[in-house]
């Protein structure tokens, strides 16, 4: 936590500069891992420094940023995420302080986060709602205005605007908005299995843009990688289920600790590349050795279920989530080519398809594992991605 001497200086700094582009050239080709703040004591080792980075995500980023700082050398942005909890509007797409004497515009906020120590400056943009065309043009007229090299705007929208009627005006509003894009799709549990053609639409918007200007996936998970595999820029993974997907502000989470269950957190199964919560996992190897985990926080020992519900559990839950798949990364990006990069993608996601039934027979449980619909559509050879 900062001191009083820390907050004097970092409210008596200049206006940070940046060179052209900085902001693009910043996230371009890199997947981010984004993690809520109580889970980070330091910047993870295994998060990769030239492929990836850490986001600080929720609204006490803030105090987190400045102590990081003066130890990470890596890029660190902070994400305070008000789209969680706010919907925008017409008139106020953008959570800005209120009845402050001077300051308080988006200029002052972005410059806050860049005087803490963020590399760029994230704008805090609220909510979209499903079809509520005023307030997403309403955010695009303010991106378009705004003359800055170095912040990132998210777009937090419903994944109904991913259907076809909406999609195309999604597509024209990104593409009128000056800066790097971080697309954010709405939605309970995970918003691609929301419709049976949202993974398509979300690779035709994201090949449509491409050669539009910087645009990403936020707040996601593997559905990352299939972005940069169809035109994205960048993505953001999250480390923990609650940054993976986002519920649409105003909803609560249908989750089973709604009903009183401990919250348990989700663990990537390698292989299989899904996500499964700790006591299923528990239930699943209860009688059977877990399959090795090569990555770098479990070196090869047995996959743990990771079976608890305690903040020290959880994270790390969250660094062998993070330390699996960014050591995919420097293969997958190593191909610049997008054909190339989809057949590397496809082909991994149809070993993980194939995983499930291998493992299923090794553990003579034939329903232990399930490829998602999403999964299995990411290991087939896609048709022509159009607006």
């Amino acid at each position: 936590m900062m001191n009083d001497r820390n907050t004097l200086a970092l409210a008596a700094a200049p206006r940070p500069t940046s060179s052209p582009r900085r902001a693009a050239q910043l996230l371009d080709q890199r997947i981010l891992v984004l993690e809520r703040p109580r889970f980070v004591r330091a910047i993870p080792k295994l998060v990769d420094p030239v492929h990836s980075g850490l986001v600080l995500c929720d609204a006490k980023a803030a105090r987190h940023t400045a102590a990081l700082r003066p130890v990470s050398s890596g890029l660190l942005l902070e994400d305070q995420a008000p789209y969680e909890k706010q919907v925008a509007t017409a008139d106020a797409p953008f959570d800005l302080p209120e009845d402050v004497l001077f300051g308080g515009d988006l200029d002052d906020v972005l410059d806050e986060q860049r005087r803490r120590g963020a590399d760029l400056a994230i704008a805090p943009t609220r909510y979209v709602e499903a079809g509520d065309s005023d307030a997403l043009e309403a955010i695009m007229r303010v991106a378009a205005e705004l003359d800055r090299d170095d912040v990132l705007f998210p777009l937090p929208v419903a994944v109904t605007w991913l259907m076809n009627d909406q999609r195309r005006q999604l597509a024209a509003v990104i593409r009128r908005i000056p800066h790097p894009v971080a697309l954010i799709l709405g939605g309970q549990r995970d918003p691609l299995r929301r419709f049976t053609d949202a993974p398509h639409n979300l690779r035709a918007v994201l090949a449509d843009l491409h050669e539009a200007g910087p645009v990403g996936l936020w707040r996601t998970d593997l559905a990352g990688f299939d972005a940069l595999a169809h035109g994205a820029a960048f993505a953001g993974i999250g480390a923990g289920g609650s940054v993976r997907h986002l519920v649409p502000a105003g909803e609560r989470a249908e989750t089973a600790e709604r009903c009183g269950g401990p919250n348990w957190p989700s663990v990537l199964v390698p292989d299989l590349m899904c996500y499964k919560r700790a006591d299923t996992l528990e239930r699943i190897y209860a009688n059977d050795i877990a399959p090795l985990c090569p990555c770098g926080r479990c070196n090869n020992a047995p996959l743990p279920s990771f079976h608890g519900a305690t903040d020290a559990i959880k994270a790390e839950a969250h660094a062998h989530n993070t330390a699996t798949w960014t050591a995919w990364l420097p293969d997958f990006l190593g191909n610049a080519e997008l054909t190339t990069r989809k057949t590397w993608w496809r082909k991994r996601c149809q070993r993980a398809v194939d995983a499930h039934e291998l493992e299923n027979t090794r553990l003579r449980q034939p329903k232990a594992f399930k490829p998602t619909p999403v999964l299995k559509k990411w290991a087939q050879e896609p048709p022509a991605a159009t607006i």
